[in-house]
């Protein structure tokens, strides 16, 4: 049985990459139970994820060719996961990797990346009030909405659609589906709805997924923001 501890597997969104990050100090019992338990409780959360490559970062852990086999057998036979690469700073760890047929990529080409995105996000203007859209639709499954700017939707989000904005998200309905505010990087961003039951909520690189959330069934607004690294949720004051 997993032990309760914080963030042995998270999950974090790079650009259009999510990476699956696995603590340094966590056996690797504690992390396979703990890397099923976080996909049982969100079967629809890769589905509701569109676009997107998975990175299995794996840092100093030191995995036998067994372990990593392990592994493979959970993310891609029993979840159906395909991982596009996966980071590794232990040797032993990258010839299984190597062996069970995944992908090294390079912690060195990955930080070039995420700096050559810091330095688009910095050219890139800030989002202006007067950025704004306003649409009296539900957003119903299979229907994907981006916009540069705010988002305001008189409306529900349904399982299955998404809704993207560089600023902020205002749902004036329920959201179930799959929001991600401050696409290009803006921490700041919030989302706010009159009923947050999200497959999945978003704001710049960071995610939040329904089990993770401590979410409430009262029917008051509520609104999704940073802190301490995390996305959490509030009633709107």
């Amino acid at each position: 049985m997993a032990k309760n501890l914080p963030k042995i597997v998270e999950f974090k969104g790079y650009g259009d990459d999510i990476n699956i990050i696995f603590s340094d100090d966590a056996a690797f019992s504690d992390l396979a139970a703990e890397l099923v338990r976080k996909l049982e409780d969100s079967d629809q959360f890769f589905a509701g994820v569109t676009d997107v490559t998975i990175v299995l970062d794996m840092g100093n852990q030191v995995f036998s060719n067994e372990e990593c086999e392990e592994l493979r057998e959970i993310l891609s036979d029993r979840f159906g996961l395909a991982i596009s690469g996966v980071l590794s700073r232990s040797n032993k760890t990258q010839k299984a990797v190597e062996k069970i047929g995944w992908k090294l990529k390079s912690y060195e080409q990955e930080g070039q990346k995420e700096q050559r995105q810091k330095r688009e996000k910095r050219k890139r203007p800030a989002v202006r009030e007067n950025d704004t859209i306003l649409l009296r639709q539900t957003i119903r499954s299979g229907q994907s909405l981006w916009h540069s700017g705010n988002v305001v939707i008189v409306g529900d989000v349904n399982p299955g659609a998404e809704v993207v904005a560089t600023g902020n998200i205002v749902i004036i309905g329920v959201l179930r589906g799959v929001a991600h505010a401050g696409a290009e990087g803006d921490a700041s961003a919030r989302i706010i709805g009159l009923n947050l039951r999200p497959i999945q909520l978003r704001i710049a690189e960071y995610i939040g997924r329904s089990p993770d959330l401590n979410l409430k069934m009262d029917n008051i607004p509520e609104e999704a923001f940073i802190r301490d690294g995390s996305i959490v949720i509030q009633k709107l004051k």
